[in-house]
Protein backbone atom coordinates (compact mmCIF):
# COMPACT_ATOMS: atom_id res chain seq x y z
CA UNK A 1 0.00 0.00 0.00
CA UNK A 2 1.70 3.11 -1.11
CA UNK A 3 1.64 5.46 1.64
CA UNK A 4 1.05 9.56 1.19
CA UNK A 5 3.59 10.85 3.90
CA UNK A 6 7.53 12.16 3.33
CA UNK A 7 9.97 10.00 2.90
CA UNK A 8 12.52 13.21 1.90
CA UNK A 9 16.11 12.20 2.60
CA UNK A 10 16.69 14.95 5.44
CA UNK A 11 13.12 14.28 6.38
CA UNK A 12 13.34 10.38 7.29
CA UNK A 13 16.83 11.47 9.05
CA UNK A 14 15.03 13.69 11.28
CA UNK A 15 12.59 10.48 12.33
CA UNK A 16 15.20 8.12 12.78
CA UNK A 17 17.07 10.46 15.13
CA UNK A 18 13.87 10.66 16.91
CA UNK A 19 13.74 6.56 16.95
CA UNK A 20 17.57 6.62 18.61
CA UNK A 21 16.81 9.40 21.53
CA UNK A 22 13.92 7.58 22.65
CA UNK A 23 16.01 4.03 22.57
CA UNK A 24 19.01 6.20 23.94
CA UNK A 25 16.10 7.62 27.16
CA UNK A 26 16.50 11.00 25.92
CA UNK A 27 13.25 11.63 25.94
CA UNK A 28 12.94 15.29 26.36
CA UNK A 29 14.95 15.95 23.54
CA UNK A 30 12.97 13.19 21.54
CA UNK A 31 9.51 14.91 22.85
CA UNK A 32 10.75 18.28 21.63
CA UNK A 33 12.45 17.55 18.00
CA UNK A 34 8.74 15.34 17.14
CA UNK A 35 6.97 18.46 18.66
CA UNK A 36 8.51 20.20 15.80
CA UNK A 37 7.57 17.82 13.01
CA UNK A 38 4.05 17.63 14.45
CA UNK A 39 3.44 21.09 13.68
CA UNK A 40 4.03 20.69 9.87
CA UNK A 41 3.05 17.24 9.47
CA UNK A 42 0.07 16.58 11.56
CA UNK A 43 -1.48 13.62 9.12
CA UNK A 44 1.94 11.46 9.12
CA UNK A 45 1.25 8.26 11.36
CA UNK A 46 4.97 7.64 11.91
CA UNK A 47 4.73 10.41 14.17
CA UNK A 48 2.12 9.06 16.48
CA UNK A 49 3.93 5.79 16.36
CA UNK A 50 7.05 6.89 17.45
CA UNK A 51 5.17 9.25 19.93
CA UNK A 52 3.34 6.06 21.15
CA UNK A 53 6.89 4.84 21.41
CA UNK A 54 7.94 7.59 23.28
CA UNK A 55 4.92 7.51 25.74
CA UNK A 56 5.80 3.70 26.59
CA UNK A 57 9.55 4.87 27.78
CA UNK A 58 7.67 7.99 29.66
CA UNK A 59 5.74 5.19 31.34
CA UNK A 60 2.47 7.18 30.45
CA UNK A 61 0.21 4.20 28.96
CA UNK A 62 -2.88 6.43 28.62
CA UNK A 63 -0.51 8.73 25.69
CA UNK A 64 0.79 5.65 24.35
CA UNK A 65 -2.29 4.05 23.88
CA UNK A 66 -4.11 7.68 22.42
CA UNK A 67 -0.92 8.06 20.22
CA UNK A 68 -1.43 4.00 19.29
CA UNK A 69 -4.89 5.03 18.26
CA UNK A 70 -3.97 8.53 16.51
CA UNK A 71 -1.84 6.23 14.12
CA UNK A 72 -4.10 3.83 13.38
CA UNK A 73 -7.26 6.25 12.96
CA UNK A 74 -4.74 8.16 10.16
CA UNK A 75 -3.45 5.31 7.94
CA UNK A 76 -6.68 2.20 8.92
CA UNK A 77 -5.13 -0.35 6.37
CA UNK A 78 -1.34 -0.22 7.19
CA UNK A 79 -0.24 -2.81 8.72
CA UNK A 80 2.61 -1.41 10.52
CA UNK A 81 -0.07 0.69 12.61
CA UNK A 82 -3.03 -1.45 13.08
CA UNK A 83 -0.52 -4.55 14.75
CA UNK A 84 1.11 -1.60 16.82
CA UNK A 85 -2.23 -0.82 18.22
CA UNK A 86 -2.56 -4.44 19.12
CA UNK A 87 0.52 -4.63 20.58
CA UNK A 88 -0.79 -1.43 23.03
CA UNK A 89 -3.97 -2.62 23.30
CA UNK A 90 -2.54 -6.14 24.81
CA UNK A 91 -0.28 -4.35 26.63
CA UNK A 92 -2.99 -3.02 28.61
CA UNK A 93 -4.84 -6.72 28.49
CA UNK A 94 -7.85 -4.92 26.17
CA UNK A 95 -7.27 -8.74 24.62
CA UNK A 96 -10.73 -8.88 22.77
CA UNK A 97 -9.83 -5.46 20.76
CA UNK A 98 -6.09 -6.64 20.67
CA UNK A 99 -6.58 -9.80 18.64
CA UNK A 100 -9.33 -8.19 16.38
CA UNK A 101 -6.67 -5.43 15.60
CA UNK A 102 -3.81 -8.46 14.88
CA UNK A 103 -6.20 -10.02 12.93
CA UNK A 104 -7.29 -7.08 10.91
CA UNK A 105 -3.33 -6.53 10.48
CA UNK A 106 -2.40 -9.83 9.32
CA UNK A 107 -5.16 -9.70 6.84
CA UNK A 108 -3.81 -6.53 5.58
CA UNK A 109 -0.03 -7.63 5.16
CA UNK A 110 -1.71 -10.46 3.15
CA UNK A 111 -3.65 -8.72 0.89
CA UNK A 112 -0.83 -5.80 0.19
CA UNK A 113 1.36 -8.37 -0.30
CA UNK A 114 4.04 -7.41 2.49
CA UNK A 115 3.33 -10.18 5.22
CA UNK A 116 6.64 -10.17 6.87
CA UNK A 117 8.39 -12.19 9.92
CA UNK A 118 7.70 -9.34 12.44
CA UNK A 119 4.61 -8.68 11.64
CA UNK A 120 3.02 -12.48 12.48
CA UNK A 121 5.78 -12.82 15.64
CA UNK A 122 4.23 -9.53 16.71
CA UNK A 123 0.93 -11.17 16.26
CA UNK A 124 1.45 -13.97 18.02
CA UNK A 125 3.22 -12.30 20.70
CA UNK A 126 -0.38 -10.34 20.84
CA UNK A 127 -2.51 -14.06 20.76
CA UNK A 128 -0.03 -15.45 23.33
CA UNK A 129 -0.74 -12.64 25.96
CA UNK A 130 -4.15 -13.01 24.84
CA UNK A 131 -3.90 -16.98 26.10
CA UNK A 132 -4.80 -17.89 22.70
CA UNK A 133 -1.95 -19.96 21.98
CA UNK A 134 -3.47 -22.30 19.02
CA UNK A 135 -3.69 -18.81 17.06
CA UNK A 136 -0.28 -17.76 18.19
CA UNK A 137 1.16 -21.09 16.86
CA UNK A 138 -0.58 -20.59 13.62
CA UNK A 139 1.22 -17.27 13.49
CA UNK A 140 4.32 -18.52 14.07
CA UNK A 141 3.96 -21.45 11.75
CA UNK A 142 3.14 -19.03 9.07
CA UNK A 143 5.95 -16.65 9.90
CA UNK A 144 8.14 -20.03 9.76
CA UNK A 145 7.25 -20.54 6.18
CA UNK A 146 8.08 -17.36 5.31
CA UNK A 147 12.37 -18.12 6.45
CA UNK A 148 12.52 -21.78 7.44
CA UNK A 149 15.79 -20.53 8.92
CA UNK A 150 15.08 -18.19 11.03
CA UNK A 151 16.43 -19.64 14.17
CA UNK A 152 14.18 -16.59 16.36
CA UNK A 153 11.15 -18.04 14.93
CA UNK A 154 11.95 -21.44 15.73
CA UNK A 155 12.91 -20.13 19.02
CA UNK A 156 9.52 -18.91 19.86
CA UNK A 157 8.01 -22.01 18.39
CA UNK A 158 9.78 -24.14 20.90
CA UNK A 159 8.36 -21.30 24.02
CA UNK A 160 4.70 -21.78 22.61
CA UNK A 161 5.03 -25.63 22.90
CA UNK A 162 6.56 -25.53 26.37
CA UNK A 163 3.94 -23.28 27.72
CA UNK A 164 0.99 -25.09 26.05
CA UNK A 165 2.76 -28.14 27.69
CA UNK A 166 4.14 -30.29 24.92
CA UNK A 167 7.73 -29.94 26.70
CA UNK A 168 9.16 -32.97 24.41
CA UNK A 169 8.18 -31.61 21.33
CA UNK A 170 9.82 -27.97 22.61
CA UNK A 171 13.14 -30.40 23.29
CA UNK A 172 13.49 -31.18 20.19
CA UNK A 173 13.38 -27.73 18.21
CA UNK A 174 15.92 -26.52 21.29
CA UNK A 175 17.98 -29.09 20.62
CA UNK A 176 18.05 -29.02 17.05
CA UNK A 177 18.98 -24.75 17.48
CA UNK A 178 21.69 -25.93 20.54
CA UNK A 179 23.80 -27.97 17.56
CA UNK A 180 24.25 -24.54 15.94
CA UNK A 181 24.69 -22.40 18.63
CA UNK A 182 25.69 -24.76 21.70
CA UNK A 183 26.31 -22.10 24.36
CA UNK A 184 23.16 -19.67 23.97
CA UNK A 185 21.97 -19.64 27.21
CA UNK A 186 18.25 -18.35 26.24
CA UNK A 187 18.01 -21.98 24.67
CA UNK A 188 19.75 -23.71 27.56
CA UNK A 189 17.56 -22.68 30.25
CA UNK A 190 14.72 -23.06 27.99
CA UNK A 191 15.84 -26.74 27.54
CA UNK A 192 16.51 -27.25 31.31
CA UNK A 193 13.21 -26.20 32.33
CA UNK A 194 11.58 -28.40 29.60
CA UNK A 195 13.13 -31.00 31.29
CA UNK A 196 12.66 -30.45 34.82
CA UNK A 197 8.50 -30.22 33.47
CA UNK A 198 8.92 -34.11 32.35
CA UNK A 199 10.57 -34.65 35.57
CA UNK A 200 14.27 -34.92 33.48
CA UNK A 201 16.35 -34.37 36.21
CA UNK A 202 19.66 -35.90 34.89
CA UNK A 203 19.64 -33.78 31.42
CA UNK A 204 18.19 -30.97 33.56
CA UNK A 205 21.27 -30.57 35.46
CA UNK A 206 23.22 -31.58 32.50
CA UNK A 207 22.08 -28.05 30.87
CA UNK A 208 22.37 -26.49 34.31
CA UNK A 209 25.80 -27.58 34.72
CA UNK A 210 26.34 -25.66 31.29
CA UNK A 211 24.80 -22.69 32.19
CA UNK A 212 27.06 -22.23 35.58
CA UNK A 213 30.42 -22.72 33.68
CA UNK A 214 28.66 -19.99 31.45
CA UNK A 215 27.65 -17.62 34.15
CA UNK A 216 28.62 -18.83 38.08
CA UNK A 217 27.04 -15.72 39.67
CA UNK A 218 23.56 -16.18 38.47
CA UNK A 219 21.09 -17.17 40.70
CA UNK A 220 18.74 -18.01 38.43
CA UNK A 221 20.73 -20.58 36.70
CA UNK A 222 21.20 -21.88 40.17
CA UNK A 223 17.62 -21.45 41.40
CA UNK A 224 16.75 -24.03 38.60
CA UNK A 225 19.73 -25.85 39.13
CA UNK A 226 18.64 -26.77 42.87
CA UNK A 227 15.46 -28.12 41.63
CA UNK A 228 17.34 -30.15 39.00
CA UNK A 229 18.91 -31.90 41.87
CA UNK A 230 15.97 -32.48 43.95
CA UNK A 231 15.99 -29.37 46.68
CA UNK A 232 13.59 -26.59 47.09
CA UNK A 233 15.36 -23.42 46.99
CA UNK A 234 14.10 -21.01 50.04
CA UNK A 235 12.57 -18.29 47.92
CA UNK A 236 12.67 -16.92 43.85
CA UNK A 237 15.99 -14.89 42.99
CA UNK A 238 15.34 -10.99 42.22
CA UNK A 239 15.78 -11.41 38.61
CA UNK A 240 12.80 -14.38 38.48
CA UNK A 241 10.52 -12.02 39.91
CA UNK A 242 11.62 -8.71 38.41
CA UNK A 243 12.02 -10.59 35.05
CA UNK A 244 7.94 -11.96 35.14
CA UNK A 245 6.63 -8.52 36.37
CA UNK A 246 8.09 -5.69 34.71
CA UNK A 247 6.55 -6.46 31.13
CA UNK A 248 3.17 -6.97 33.07
CA UNK A 249 2.98 -3.68 34.75
CA UNK A 250 0.60 -1.82 32.83
CA UNK A 251 -2.79 -3.04 32.84
CA UNK A 252 -1.84 -5.31 35.61
CA UNK A 253 -4.92 -3.62 37.46
CA UNK A 254 -7.65 -4.38 35.13
CA UNK A 255 -6.23 -7.38 34.70
CA UNK A 256 -5.77 -9.47 38.21
CA UNK A 257 -9.39 -7.39 39.25
CA UNK A 258 -11.42 -7.50 36.13
CA UNK A 259 -10.02 -11.35 34.45
CA UNK A 260 -8.44 -13.05 37.50
CA UNK A 261 -11.40 -11.94 40.07
CA UNK A 262 -8.75 -10.74 42.70
CA UNK A 263 -10.47 -9.53 45.48
CA UNK A 264 -7.41 -9.71 48.18
CA UNK A 265 -6.77 -6.09 47.90
CA UNK A 266 -10.37 -4.89 48.25
CA UNK A 267 -10.77 -6.68 51.45
CA UNK A 268 -7.98 -6.45 53.33
CA UNK A 269 -8.18 -3.04 52.97
CA UNK A 270 -11.94 -2.80 53.85
CA UNK A 271 -10.30 -4.89 56.98
CA UNK A 272 -7.70 -2.62 57.63
CA UNK A 273 -10.56 0.46 57.68
CA UNK A 274 -12.33 -1.53 60.24
CA UNK A 275 -8.99 -1.79 62.49
CA UNK A 276 -8.01 1.48 62.24
CA UNK A 277 -11.72 3.82 61.84
CA UNK A 278 -9.62 6.56 62.26
CA UNK A 279 -7.24 5.91 59.44
CA UNK A 280 -4.38 7.07 62.02
CA UNK A 281 -2.46 3.49 61.16
CA UNK A 282 1.11 3.15 59.49
CA UNK A 283 0.99 0.66 56.82
CA UNK A 284 3.83 -1.33 55.38
CA UNK A 285 2.57 -3.14 51.94
CA UNK A 286 5.12 -5.74 50.90
CA UNK A 287 5.19 -6.56 47.56
CA UNK A 288 2.89 -3.50 46.77
CA UNK A 289 2.93 -4.33 42.67
CA UNK A 290 0.70 -1.80 41.32
CA UNK A 291 -0.69 -0.63 44.54
CA UNK A 292 -3.64 -2.46 44.30
CA UNK A 293 -4.12 -2.58 47.93
CA UNK A 294 -3.00 1.18 48.57
CA UNK A 295 -5.83 2.06 45.57
CA UNK A 296 -8.59 0.32 47.55
CA UNK A 297 -7.50 1.74 50.71
CA UNK A 298 -7.28 5.25 49.40
CA UNK A 299 -5.34 7.96 51.37
CA UNK A 300 -4.84 7.86 55.12
CA UNK A 301 -3.37 10.07 58.03
CA UNK A 302 -0.80 7.52 58.65
CA UNK A 303 1.88 6.06 56.58
CA UNK A 304 1.54 3.85 53.40
CA UNK A 305 4.60 2.39 52.25
CA UNK A 306 5.32 0.06 49.70
CA UNK A 307 7.50 -2.47 48.55
CA UNK A 308 8.46 -4.15 45.33
CA UNK A 309 11.56 -5.32 43.59
CA UNK A 310 9.83 -4.15 40.21
CA UNK A 311 10.37 -1.03 39.07
CA UNK A 312 8.11 -1.08 36.84
CA UNK A 313 5.29 -1.92 39.05
CA UNK A 314 6.20 0.87 41.79
CA UNK A 315 5.96 3.26 38.71
CA UNK A 316 2.50 2.23 38.41
CA UNK A 317 1.61 2.22 41.84
CA UNK A 318 3.34 5.51 42.72
CA UNK A 319 0.00 7.13 39.67
CA UNK A 320 -2.22 6.15 42.80
CA UNK A 321 -0.58 8.88 44.95
CA UNK A 322 -1.87 7.35 47.94
CA UNK A 323 1.77 6.18 49.20
CA UNK A 324 4.06 8.18 50.70
CA UNK A 325 7.36 6.18 49.66
CA UNK A 326 8.39 3.22 47.93
CA UNK A 327 10.88 0.93 48.44
CA UNK A 328 12.69 -1.51 45.33
CA UNK A 329 13.99 -4.39 47.31
CA UNK A 330 13.21 -7.94 48.26
CA UNK A 331 10.88 -9.07 50.98
CA UNK A 332 13.57 -10.59 52.98
CA UNK A 333 15.79 -7.60 53.42
CA UNK A 334 13.12 -5.10 53.63
CA UNK A 335 11.54 -6.80 56.78
CA UNK A 336 15.34 -7.49 57.68
CA UNK A 337 16.44 -4.06 57.58
CA UNK A 338 13.37 -1.91 58.91
CA UNK A 339 13.63 -0.79 62.84
CA UNK A 340 11.35 -2.32 65.31
CA UNK A 341 7.90 -1.29 66.25
CA UNK A 342 7.13 1.14 63.51
CA UNK A 343 3.69 -0.47 61.28
CA UNK A 344 0.27 -0.87 63.10
CA UNK A 345 -0.15 -3.19 59.83
CA UNK A 346 1.49 -5.35 57.77
CA UNK A 347 0.31 -6.32 54.65
CA UNK A 348 1.79 -9.19 52.22
CA UNK A 349 -0.80 -10.44 49.04
CA UNK A 350 -0.15 -13.06 46.74
CA UNK A 351 3.71 -12.49 48.14
CA UNK A 352 4.94 -15.77 49.88
CA UNK A 353 3.95 -17.16 46.52
CA UNK A 354 7.56 -16.15 45.72
CA UNK A 355 8.77 -17.32 49.06
CA UNK A 356 9.22 -20.35 50.09
CA UNK A 357 10.73 -20.14 53.59
CA UNK A 358 9.00 -18.10 55.85
CA UNK A 359 11.21 -18.71 59.14
CA UNK A 360 12.62 -15.06 59.19
CA UNK A 361 9.79 -13.41 58.07
CA UNK A 362 7.34 -14.11 60.82
CA UNK A 363 9.94 -13.08 63.35
CA UNK A 364 10.61 -10.18 61.70
CA UNK A 365 6.67 -8.72 60.64
CA UNK A 366 6.64 -9.26 64.31
CA UNK A 367 9.38 -7.12 65.97
CA UNK A 368 8.44 -4.18 63.19
CA UNK A 369 4.67 -4.20 64.18
CA UNK A 370 4.03 -1.61 67.42
CA UNK A 371 1.83 -3.38 70.16
CA UNK A 372 -1.48 -4.34 69.00
CA UNK A 373 -0.14 -4.34 65.29
CA UNK A 374 -1.65 -7.14 62.62
CA UNK A 375 0.14 -9.15 60.56
CA UNK A 376 -1.75 -10.05 57.14
CA UNK A 377 -1.13 -12.17 54.74
CA UNK A 378 -2.12 -14.61 51.89
CA UNK A 379 -0.64 -18.33 51.04
CA UNK A 380 -1.39 -20.89 48.14
CA UNK A 381 -2.65 -24.21 49.89
CA UNK A 382 -0.33 -26.81 50.04
CA UNK A 383 -1.27 -30.73 49.79
CA UNK A 384 -2.44 -32.44 52.56
CA UNK A 385 0.59 -34.29 54.60
CA UNK A 386 2.81 -32.22 52.20
CA UNK A 387 6.49 -30.30 53.31
CA UNK A 388 5.74 -27.21 54.86
CA UNK A 389 6.88 -25.17 51.76
CA UNK A 390 6.80 -26.82 48.28
CA UNK A 391 7.57 -25.67 45.02
CA UNK A 392 4.88 -25.83 42.30
CA UNK A 393 5.25 -26.54 38.70
CA UNK A 394 4.34 -23.23 38.11
CA UNK A 395 6.94 -21.69 40.09
CA UNK A 396 5.26 -20.99 42.68
CA UNK A 397 5.48 -21.78 46.54
CA UNK A 398 2.57 -23.20 48.24
CA UNK A 399 2.52 -23.47 52.20
CA UNK A 400 1.27 -25.58 54.99
CA UNK A 401 -1.51 -24.40 56.66
CA UNK A 402 0.12 -26.04 59.77
CA UNK A 403 3.63 -24.67 59.26
CA UNK A 404 2.14 -21.11 59.45
CA UNK A 405 0.70 -21.76 62.86
CA UNK A 406 3.80 -22.87 64.29
CA UNK A 407 5.53 -19.73 63.22
CA UNK A 408 2.86 -17.15 64.22
CA UNK A 409 2.89 -18.85 67.58
CA UNK A 410 6.71 -19.13 68.27
CA UNK A 411 6.80 -15.29 67.13
CA UNK A 412 4.32 -14.29 70.02
CA UNK A 413 1.46 -13.71 67.48
CA UNK A 414 -2.29 -13.59 69.10
CA UNK A 415 -5.44 -13.49 68.19
CA UNK A 416 -4.46 -15.49 64.45
CA UNK A 417 -7.10 -16.25 62.37
CA UNK A 418 -6.68 -18.11 58.91
CA UNK A 419 -9.71 -18.48 56.56
CA UNK A 420 -10.07 -20.30 53.44
CA UNK A 421 -10.70 -19.10 50.61
CA UNK A 422 -10.35 -18.86 46.70
CA UNK A 423 -7.17 -16.01 46.00
CA UNK A 424 -7.68 -15.52 42.00
CA UNK A 425 -8.71 -17.59 39.16
CA UNK A 426 -5.77 -18.99 36.92
CA UNK A 427 -6.64 -20.15 33.11
CA UNK A 428 -10.13 -20.06 34.52
CA UNK A 429 -9.97 -22.60 37.20
CA UNK A 430 -9.76 -21.09 41.34
CA UNK A 431 -6.87 -21.42 42.73
CA UNK A 432 -7.25 -22.38 46.36
CA UNK A 433 -5.26 -20.86 49.55
CA UNK A 434 -5.78 -19.06 53.08
CA UNK A 435 -5.79 -15.17 54.31
CA UNK A 436 -4.14 -15.35 57.66
CA UNK A 437 -4.05 -11.86 60.17
CA UNK A 438 -2.37 -12.16 63.49
CA UNK A 439 -2.07 -9.72 65.74
CA UNK A 440 1.14 -8.21 68.16
CA UNK A 441 0.12 -8.58 71.72
CA UNK A 442 -0.86 -4.75 72.96
CA UNK A 443 1.67 -5.34 76.08
CA UNK A 444 4.43 -5.16 73.98
CA UNK A 445 4.35 -1.61 73.12
CA UNK A 446 7.39 0.28 72.61
CA UNK A 447 7.60 4.45 72.62
CA UNK A 448 9.82 5.79 69.50
CA UNK A 449 9.91 9.20 68.77
CA UNK A 450 7.89 10.60 66.02
CA UNK A 451 8.79 10.25 62.89
CA UNK A 452 8.15 12.73 59.92
CA UNK A 453 5.92 12.31 56.85
CA UNK A 454 8.10 10.52 54.26
CA UNK A 455 7.68 12.32 50.80
CA UNK A 456 6.20 10.91 48.03
CA UNK A 457 8.13 9.06 45.85
CA UNK A 458 7.85 11.18 42.12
Amino acid sequence: MKQKFSHAKQYVAQLKSIEMQIDRNQLQDAAMQLNVLVKTAANDPRLFLLGSRLAEAAKNPAAMLLSAHKAHELAPQWPVASIHLAEVLASQYETEKAMAMAEQAVQQALTQSSIDIELLTKAAAVAHRANQHTRAMQWLREAEQVDPGDVSVRYKIGLMLADSGQDKEAIDIFTELLRLRPSNQALLIARMRAYLNLNQAEEARADGNVLMTLEPDSETYQFYLDIAHGRTPATQPASVVTGLFDGYAVGFDQHVVGQLHYKLPRDVAAMINQWHPDRQGDVLDLGCGTGLLGLCLGPIKGVLVGVDLSAQMIAEANLHRVYDSFHQVNVLDALRATPESLYHVISALDVFIYVGRLNTVVPDAYRILVGGGRFVFSCEAGLDQGPDYALQRSYRYSHQRAYVLRLLGEAGFGEIDVVERVLRLEAGEPVHGFLVTARKPVATVKKSSPRKRTPKTE
